[in-house]
Protein backbone atom coordinates (compact mmCIF):
# COMPACT_ATOMS: atom_id res chain seq x y z
CA UNK A 1 0.00 0.00 0.00
CA UNK A 2 2.96 2.30 0.66
CA UNK A 3 4.03 2.24 -2.99
CA UNK A 4 0.46 3.00 -4.09
CA UNK A 5 0.23 6.00 -1.78
CA UNK A 6 3.56 7.40 -3.00
CA UNK A 7 2.64 6.97 -6.67
CA UNK A 8 -0.85 8.43 -6.18
CA UNK A 9 0.52 11.41 -4.28
CA UNK A 10 3.06 12.07 -7.02
CA UNK A 11 0.34 11.95 -9.69
CA UNK A 12 -1.89 14.31 -7.70
CA UNK A 13 0.93 16.80 -7.17
CA UNK A 14 1.87 16.70 -10.85
CA UNK A 15 -1.71 17.26 -12.02
CA UNK A 16 -2.27 20.07 -9.53
CA UNK A 17 1.00 21.73 -10.51
CA UNK A 18 0.08 21.67 -14.19
CA UNK A 19 -3.42 22.97 -13.45
CA UNK A 20 -2.28 25.82 -11.20
CA UNK A 21 0.47 26.93 -13.57
CA UNK A 22 -1.81 26.92 -16.60
CA UNK A 23 -4.69 28.64 -14.81
CA UNK A 24 -2.38 31.40 -13.63
CA UNK A 25 -0.99 31.91 -17.12
CA UNK A 26 -4.46 31.90 -18.64
CA UNK A 27 -5.76 34.42 -16.08
CA UNK A 28 -2.82 36.74 -16.70
CA UNK A 29 -3.26 36.65 -20.49
CA UNK A 30 -7.01 37.19 -20.15
CA UNK A 31 -6.50 40.18 -17.87
CA UNK A 32 -4.05 41.80 -20.27
CA UNK A 33 -6.41 41.26 -23.22
CA UNK A 34 -9.34 42.77 -21.33
CA UNK A 35 -7.39 45.85 -20.28
CA UNK A 36 -6.12 46.40 -23.81
CA UNK A 37 -9.64 46.14 -25.24
CA UNK A 38 -10.99 48.69 -22.75
CA UNK A 39 -8.22 51.21 -23.27
CA UNK A 40 -8.27 51.23 -27.08
CA UNK A 41 -11.65 50.42 -28.62
CA UNK A 42 -11.47 49.71 -32.33
CA UNK A 43 -13.45 51.88 -34.72
CA UNK A 44 -14.49 50.77 -38.18
CA UNK A 45 -16.06 52.68 -41.09
CA UNK A 46 -19.06 51.30 -42.93
CA UNK A 47 -18.33 52.03 -46.65
CA UNK A 48 -22.03 52.04 -47.54
CA UNK A 49 -23.03 54.78 -45.07
CA UNK A 50 -19.65 56.44 -44.38
CA UNK A 51 -20.41 56.14 -40.65
CA UNK A 52 -18.02 55.07 -37.93
CA UNK A 53 -19.06 52.08 -35.82
CA UNK A 54 -17.66 50.45 -32.71
CA UNK A 55 -16.24 47.01 -33.55
CA UNK A 56 -16.83 45.90 -29.99
CA UNK A 57 -20.59 45.75 -30.66
CA UNK A 58 -21.52 42.16 -31.52
CA UNK A 59 -22.61 41.61 -35.10
CA UNK A 60 -25.82 39.92 -36.03
CA UNK A 61 -24.11 37.33 -38.21
CA UNK A 62 -24.82 33.63 -37.60
CA UNK A 63 -22.52 32.24 -34.89
CA UNK A 64 -19.74 29.92 -35.99
CA UNK A 65 -20.21 26.27 -35.15
CA UNK A 66 -18.82 25.36 -31.73
CA UNK A 67 -15.64 23.33 -31.51
CA UNK A 68 -15.98 19.79 -30.27
CA UNK A 69 -19.48 19.30 -31.74
CA UNK A 70 -18.39 16.10 -33.49
CA UNK A 71 -17.49 12.72 -32.05
CA UNK A 72 -13.78 11.97 -31.91
CA UNK A 73 -12.40 8.45 -31.47
CA UNK A 74 -9.07 6.92 -30.54
CA UNK A 75 -7.62 3.42 -30.19
CA UNK A 76 -4.48 2.66 -28.17
CA UNK A 77 -3.01 -0.86 -28.26
CA UNK A 78 -0.21 -1.28 -25.72
CA UNK A 79 2.03 -3.78 -23.94
CA UNK A 80 2.35 -3.97 -20.15
CA UNK A 81 5.58 -5.64 -18.99
CA UNK A 82 4.40 -6.22 -15.44
CA UNK A 83 5.66 -7.98 -12.36
CA UNK A 84 3.00 -9.69 -10.23
CA UNK A 85 3.37 -10.09 -6.49
CA UNK A 86 0.97 -10.77 -3.64
CA UNK A 87 -1.13 -13.59 -2.28
CA UNK A 88 -3.60 -15.84 -4.10
CA UNK A 89 -5.80 -18.49 -2.56
CA UNK A 90 -8.43 -21.05 -3.55
CA UNK A 91 -10.57 -23.23 -1.23
CA UNK A 92 -8.46 -22.49 1.81
CA UNK A 93 -5.12 -23.08 0.06
CA UNK A 94 -2.94 -19.99 -0.38
CA UNK A 95 0.36 -19.20 -2.07
CA UNK A 96 2.62 -16.17 -2.18
CA UNK A 97 3.27 -15.06 -5.76
CA UNK A 98 6.45 -13.22 -6.70
CA UNK A 99 6.80 -13.03 -10.48
CA UNK A 100 9.50 -10.36 -10.71
CA UNK A 101 10.06 -8.07 -13.68
CA UNK A 102 13.18 -10.02 -14.67
CA UNK A 103 11.07 -13.20 -14.92
CA UNK A 104 8.21 -11.67 -16.90
CA UNK A 105 9.00 -13.32 -20.22
CA UNK A 106 9.42 -16.70 -18.55
CA UNK A 107 6.15 -16.41 -16.59
CA UNK A 108 3.92 -14.65 -19.12
CA UNK A 109 1.98 -17.17 -21.24
CA UNK A 110 -0.26 -14.72 -23.12
CA UNK A 111 -1.33 -11.08 -22.95
CA UNK A 112 -3.63 -8.76 -24.91
CA UNK A 113 -4.27 -5.11 -24.02
CA UNK A 114 -5.80 -1.99 -25.48
CA UNK A 115 -7.84 1.16 -24.81
CA UNK A 116 -10.65 2.91 -26.68
CA UNK A 117 -12.07 6.41 -26.25
CA UNK A 118 -15.05 8.25 -27.73
CA UNK A 119 -15.16 11.98 -27.02
CA UNK A 120 -17.63 14.77 -27.75
CA UNK A 121 -17.16 18.20 -26.26
CA UNK A 122 -16.15 17.92 -22.62
CA UNK A 123 -17.48 14.37 -22.22
CA UNK A 124 -15.60 11.15 -22.94
CA UNK A 125 -16.35 7.44 -22.72
CA UNK A 126 -13.12 5.57 -22.01
CA UNK A 127 -12.56 1.81 -21.89
CA UNK A 128 -9.41 -0.11 -21.08
CA UNK A 129 -9.14 -3.90 -21.34
CA UNK A 130 -6.30 -6.19 -20.30
CA UNK A 131 -5.94 -9.98 -20.30
CA UNK A 132 -2.91 -11.75 -18.86
CA UNK A 133 -2.10 -15.43 -18.32
CA UNK A 134 0.79 -16.04 -15.91
CA UNK A 135 2.33 -19.25 -14.65
CA UNK A 136 5.29 -20.07 -12.48
CA UNK A 137 6.78 -22.36 -9.89
CA UNK A 138 7.68 -21.29 -6.38
CA UNK A 139 9.83 -23.29 -3.98
CA UNK A 140 8.20 -23.29 -0.56
CA UNK A 141 9.94 -23.83 2.78
CA UNK A 142 7.01 -25.93 3.97
CA UNK A 143 8.02 -29.42 5.18
CA UNK A 144 4.73 -30.77 3.78
CA UNK A 145 5.08 -29.80 0.09
CA UNK A 146 8.11 -29.59 -2.18
CA UNK A 147 6.97 -26.61 -4.27
CA UNK A 148 3.86 -24.91 -5.69
CA UNK A 149 2.79 -24.50 -9.32
CA UNK A 150 0.81 -21.27 -9.69
CA UNK A 151 -1.29 -20.31 -12.70
CA UNK A 152 -3.28 -17.08 -12.81
CA UNK A 153 -5.53 -15.87 -15.62
CA UNK A 154 -6.69 -12.30 -15.17
CA UNK A 155 -9.07 -10.11 -17.19
CA UNK A 156 -9.58 -6.46 -16.23
CA UNK A 157 -12.04 -4.14 -17.98
CA UNK A 158 -12.36 -0.45 -17.03
CA UNK A 159 -15.37 1.41 -18.49
CA UNK A 160 -15.42 5.02 -17.22
CA UNK A 161 -16.99 8.37 -18.07
CA UNK A 162 -14.72 11.41 -18.03
CA UNK A 163 -15.58 15.12 -17.88
CA UNK A 164 -13.07 17.86 -18.77
CA UNK A 165 -12.91 20.31 -15.89
CA UNK A 166 -9.88 22.27 -17.12
CA UNK A 167 -8.72 23.04 -20.65
CA UNK A 168 -5.87 25.42 -21.43
CA UNK A 169 -3.51 25.93 -24.32
CA UNK A 170 -0.89 23.49 -23.09
CA UNK A 171 -2.99 20.80 -21.43
CA UNK A 172 -6.18 19.60 -19.78
CA UNK A 173 -7.50 17.71 -16.74
CA UNK A 174 -10.48 15.32 -16.64
CA UNK A 175 -12.37 13.88 -13.70
CA UNK A 176 -13.58 10.32 -14.19
CA UNK A 177 -15.88 7.77 -12.62
CA UNK A 178 -16.91 4.27 -13.54
CA UNK A 179 -16.12 0.67 -12.73
CA UNK A 180 -13.36 -1.93 -12.81
CA UNK A 181 -14.62 -5.35 -13.89
CA UNK A 182 -12.54 -8.37 -12.83
CA UNK A 183 -12.41 -12.00 -13.91
CA UNK A 184 -9.69 -14.00 -12.14
CA UNK A 185 -9.00 -17.71 -12.37
CA UNK A 186 -6.36 -19.24 -10.06
CA UNK A 187 -4.93 -22.76 -10.23
CA UNK A 188 -2.64 -23.96 -7.42
CA UNK A 189 -0.83 -27.31 -7.44
CA UNK A 190 1.03 -28.26 -4.26
CA UNK A 191 3.64 -30.88 -5.15
CA UNK A 192 3.90 -33.74 -2.61
CA UNK A 193 6.59 -34.19 0.00
CA UNK A 194 5.06 -35.58 3.19
CA UNK A 195 1.48 -34.77 2.27
CA UNK A 196 -0.01 -35.98 -1.02
CA UNK A 197 -0.47 -33.73 -4.03
CA UNK A 198 -3.09 -31.00 -3.63
CA UNK A 199 -4.60 -29.48 -6.78
CA UNK A 200 -7.19 -26.70 -6.42
CA UNK A 201 -8.75 -24.30 -8.90
CA UNK A 202 -11.30 -21.53 -8.67
CA UNK A 203 -12.51 -18.36 -10.37
CA UNK A 204 -14.40 -15.23 -9.40
CA UNK A 205 -16.07 -12.32 -11.18
CA UNK A 206 -16.69 -8.98 -9.48
CA UNK A 207 -17.10 -5.26 -10.16
CA UNK A 208 -15.53 -2.38 -8.22
CA UNK A 209 -16.63 1.27 -8.48
CA UNK A 210 -13.75 3.68 -9.13
CA UNK A 211 -13.18 7.44 -9.22
CA UNK A 212 -10.12 9.37 -10.32
CA UNK A 213 -8.56 11.93 -12.63
CA UNK A 214 -6.29 12.13 -15.63
CA UNK A 215 -4.33 14.88 -17.32
CA UNK A 216 -2.11 15.86 -20.24
CA UNK A 217 0.52 18.62 -20.35
CA UNK A 218 2.38 19.61 -23.53
CA UNK A 219 6.12 20.19 -23.26
CA UNK A 220 6.52 21.08 -26.95
CA UNK A 221 4.45 20.81 -30.15
CA UNK A 222 5.30 17.08 -30.28
CA UNK A 223 6.23 15.99 -26.75
CA UNK A 224 3.71 15.71 -23.91
CA UNK A 225 3.27 14.25 -20.44
CA UNK A 226 0.24 12.15 -19.51
CA UNK A 227 -0.99 10.60 -16.26
CA UNK A 228 -3.95 8.97 -14.56
CA UNK A 229 -4.80 7.75 -11.09
CA UNK A 230 -7.92 6.16 -9.65
CA UNK A 231 -9.08 4.33 -6.57
CA UNK A 232 -12.15 2.37 -5.57
CA UNK A 233 -13.58 -0.83 -4.23
CA UNK A 234 -14.67 0.79 -0.96
CA UNK A 235 -15.51 -2.61 0.52
CA UNK A 236 -18.40 -3.22 -1.89
CA UNK A 237 -16.55 -6.16 -3.47
CA UNK A 238 -12.83 -5.52 -3.16
CA UNK A 239 -11.60 -3.93 0.03
CA UNK A 240 -9.49 -1.68 -2.18
CA UNK A 241 -8.39 -1.27 -5.78
CA UNK A 242 -6.20 1.46 -7.16
CA UNK A 243 -4.21 2.38 -10.22
CA UNK A 244 -1.64 4.99 -11.20
CA UNK A 245 0.25 5.39 -14.43
CA UNK A 246 2.06 8.11 -16.26
CA UNK A 247 4.71 8.73 -18.84
CA UNK A 248 5.84 10.54 -21.94
CA UNK A 249 4.21 10.78 -25.36
CA UNK A 250 5.53 11.76 -28.78
CA UNK A 251 3.24 13.02 -31.55
CA UNK A 252 4.67 11.12 -34.50
CA UNK A 253 1.97 12.27 -36.94
CA UNK A 254 -1.16 14.43 -36.56
CA UNK A 255 -3.23 11.33 -35.77
CA UNK A 256 -0.55 8.98 -34.38
CA UNK A 257 1.29 9.24 -31.05
CA UNK A 258 3.80 6.94 -29.35
CA UNK A 259 3.38 6.36 -25.61
CA UNK A 260 5.65 5.01 -22.89
CA UNK A 261 5.58 5.04 -19.11
CA UNK A 262 5.10 3.16 -15.85
CA UNK A 263 1.92 1.57 -14.45
CA UNK A 264 0.88 0.25 -11.04
CA UNK A 265 -2.43 -1.49 -10.31
CA UNK A 266 -3.49 -3.13 -7.05
CA UNK A 267 -6.47 -5.06 -5.70
CA UNK A 268 -7.35 -6.57 -2.30
CA UNK A 269 -10.16 -9.10 -2.76
CA UNK A 270 -11.28 -11.86 -0.37
CA UNK A 271 -14.54 -13.77 -0.77
CA UNK A 272 -15.59 -17.29 0.33
CA UNK A 273 -12.09 -18.72 0.46
CA UNK A 274 -11.01 -17.05 -2.79
CA UNK A 275 -8.11 -14.64 -2.18
CA UNK A 276 -6.60 -12.28 -4.70
CA UNK A 277 -4.49 -9.61 -3.02
CA UNK A 278 -1.95 -8.66 -5.65
CA UNK A 279 -0.15 -5.76 -7.27
CA UNK A 280 1.10 -5.45 -10.83
CA UNK A 281 3.73 -2.90 -11.76
CA UNK A 282 6.00 -2.35 -14.71
CA UNK A 283 6.72 -0.58 -17.96
CA UNK A 284 3.99 0.07 -20.51
CA UNK A 285 4.53 1.03 -24.15
CA UNK A 286 2.13 1.51 -27.05
CA UNK A 287 0.66 3.84 -29.65
CA UNK A 288 -2.49 5.96 -29.93
CA UNK A 289 -4.42 6.39 -33.18
CA UNK A 290 -7.00 9.18 -33.52
CA UNK A 291 -9.77 9.16 -36.13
Amino acid sequence: MTIWKIVSAACCVALLFVASAQIEAQSYDSKKSTEAAKSSPTKETDPTTNETTDASIPSKEAPAPQAGSKWEFSVAPYAFFAALDGRVGVVGQTAQVDASFSDIFRNLDFAAMGAFEARKGNWSIVTDAMYMSLSGKRVTPSPFFSDIDVKVKEFIFDPVVAYRVLKVERGHIDLLGGARVWHVKSHLTFQPRILPLVDVEGSKNWVDPIVGARGVASLSPRVFLFGRFDMGGFGINSDFTGQAFGGLGYQLKPRVALLGGYRYIRVDYVNEGFIFKTAMSGIMAGAKFNF
